[in-house]
C-alpha cells in the first residue's frame, strides 16, 4: 500500500515537472544580433505556451537591460499569441524607448517561468557607446533586482532572471524533463 502511494506521488510530481517545462525557446534575437530603433525587428521562438490557458493569447514581450543577476525592466514592446502555431512576431523597435545604444535582452512573460532571449545590441539613431550596464548572456540564474536608476522598476511577475546562453535554449527545461523521466522510471520500479 505504501509503495503504491509513493509511486503515485512520484508520477504526479513528474507530470507537474513536465508541465513546468512548457517554456519558449527564443531563437531571435541571438547573441550578435543588432536592432536599430525605428526599424522593423522580430522575435522568433520554438514551442508554445498553450498550458497557460487564455493568458497564452496575449503574452507580453518586455525589453530588459543590466546585469543578468539584476535585470531591469525598460519597456513593454509587444504581445504575442504563443498558444498555437505562430512562432514569429514582427514589430517596430520604438525610438523613444532606448536612449543610448547598448546591450539588452527580451523577457517573454510565460508562466510558470519566464522565457529569455540572448543578450543583443540595440543601436539608437545617434549611435554611440553602450549605456554602461551591458548584460552578458551566460545562462545564469538569480533574483531580479532593481539596482541603479536608469530604468523604472520591473513590472510585477518578472520572476527570476535567466538570459539564455548562445544556444538559444532555456537551461532549466532539459533538466526538469530529465528529473521527470527519472521519477517515472523510479515509480514504475516500485509497482
Amino acid at each position: 500500500m505504501l509503495t503504491k502511494t509513493i509511486a503515485t506521488l512520484a508520477t504526479l510530481a513528474s507530470l507537474a515537472c513536465l508541465t513546468q517545462a512548457d517554456m519558449l525557446r527564443i531563437s531571435n534575437p541571438t547573441q550578435g544580433t543588432t536592432w536599430k530603433t525605428g526599424e522593423t525587428v522580430f522575435l522568433q521562438w520554438a514551442g508554445n505556451c498553450a498550458s497557460m490557458g487564455r493568458q497564452s493569447k496575449e503574452v507580453d514581450i518586455n525589453l530588459m537591460t543590466g546585469d543578468p543577476q539584476a535585470l531591469r525592466f525598460v519597456a513593454k514592446l509587444a504581445s504575442i499569441d504563443c498558444a498555437g502555431t505562430d512562432t514569429r512576431k514582427e514589430f517596430i523597435m520604438p525610438a523613444n524607448v532606448v536612449t543610448a545604444s547598448g546591450q539588452y535582452s527580451l523577457s517573454v512573460q510565460t508562466v510558470p517561468e519566464l522565457s529569455y532571449s540572448n543578450v543583443f545590441t540595440i543601436e539608437t539613431g545617434a549611435g554611440g557607446a553602450a549605456a554602461g550596464t551591458g548584460a552578458a548572456g551566460n545562462g545564469s540564474t538569480g533574483a531580479a533586482g532593481n539596482s541603479g536608476n536608469a530604468a523604472p522598476a520591473a513590472p510585477p511577475n518578472t520572476g527570476a532572471v535567466n538570459p539564455q546562453s548562445s544556444s538559444g535554449s532555456i537551461t532549466t527545461a532539459g533538466s526538469v524533463a530529465g528529473v521527470a523521466l527519472a521519477a517515472v522510471f523510479f515509480a514504475s520500479q516500485l509497482l
